[in-house]
């Protein structure tokens, strides 16, 4: 799926710097961006990235592609570090984070240290270093819980959480410098895909039922299993980052990254433990139930109409299929 997202990149190569690059989603970026020919460095502290991730990101790379990557092990709260890792770069694309709800209500100093002092230092290194775009990943939890109306840019931010409330104010100090540099605020929904690591109690749903289920246990559902997500494909994020830091802007815009369609999680599981005995031939085990936990949305379903008209992104992945792909990955790859 390199194709359309050459079409942007054709005799151009820019110098991209990665934030978060062992992640999972970073490793994504790294992977595609060498493989469209671009240079990239990348910069991780390995707090819940990898070098595994980067191993299986750029294994498949000519030697040539994988030349043009550079990594720095750095952390982002070290301001030196950020500013080593954005020297000479055209495009920064903030990826680390402390990714967690629920570990931003256990250690709320931490999640800030991450999420609001590390943005920070990320951001004004770009600035300093002359980059001409900053795409940072935000999120969907500044919304707080909508209801079951679908989610547009200018609807009212209502926080539930210190990981909802570090997003809100990255989006605010982005809308206060952004002068000299384009800036575009992804808000993801629920993202999943290959390299998304099971085995933290803070990762992806999806990721995890999909660890218990190989293990033959009984995947949890936090809640009555009514809940709607709007899960989008890892490489639809990736997508929607590079068209973002191509993106001509004249200040700072925030969009909505998901696909547009929500799915409750007893759906979801449905889906999953129907592909998952297709592909292995086993009956994969019936979801349990456990209460709510602090912080849990109850409805979230985004409208995508802005970044489809601004940014021409389209995701090109539904449910299935990035169930299935995500499936044969956790099968195939990580076990084996």
């Amino acid at each position: 799926m390199l194709e359309p997202l050459s079409q942007g990149l054709i005799g151009s190569r820019f110098r991209w710097a990665i934030t978060g690059a062992a992640g999972f989603v970073g490793s994504h970026l790294v992977e595609s961006l060498l493989a469209l020919g671009q240079e990239v460095v990348g910069m991780d502290n390995f707090l819940s990235g990898s070098t595994k991730n980067l191993e299986e990101a750029t294994e498949k790379l000519t030697d040539d592609q994988r030349r043009r990557f550079t990594f720095i092990e750095g952390d982002i709260r070290n301001p030196e570090d950020c500013l080593a890792l954005c020297r000479g770069v055209d495009i920064v694309l903030h990826q680390a984070a402390l990714v967690s709800v629920p570990r931003s209500f256990e250690d709320p100093l931490l999640n800030n240290q991450c999420n609001v002092d590390g943005f920070l230092n990320v951001l004004l290194a770009a600035k300093k270093s002359g980059a001409r775009s900053f795409v940072y990943a935000s999120s969907a939890a500044v919304y707080g819980d909508g209801g079951e109306k679908i989610l547009t840019e200018d609807a009212s931010l209502n926080p539930k959480s210190p990981y909802a409330v570090a997003k809100m104010t990255d989006e605010l100090y982005s809308q206060v410098f952004a002068s000299d540099l384009n800036i575009a605020g992804l808000r993801y929904m629920n993202v999943y895909g290959p390299r998304q690591d099971p085995t933290s109690p803070y990762s992806g749903v999806i990721s995890i039922w999909l660890s218990r289920i190989a293990q033959g246990q009984q995947p949890v559902i936090f809640g009555d299993g009514k809940n709607t997500r709007d899960f989008i494909y890892v490489k639809d994020v990736v997508q929607a980052n590079i068209k973002a830091a191509l993106f001509k802007g004249e200040k700072h815009e925030v969009f909505n990254i998901g696909t547009g369609h929500s799915v409750t999680l007893l759906d979801l599981l449905s889906v999953i433990r129907e592909l998952y005995s297709e592909k292995t031939g086993k009956v994969a085990p019936e979801g349990t139930f456990a209460p709510f936990r602090e912080g849990d949305i109850r409805y979230s379903k985004a409208d995508i109409s802005k970044a489809e008209k601004m940014l021409n992104y389209k995701p090109t992945y539904d449910l299935r299929e990035g169930l299935d792909r995500t499936i044969d990955w956790f099968i195939f790859q990580r076990t084996g």
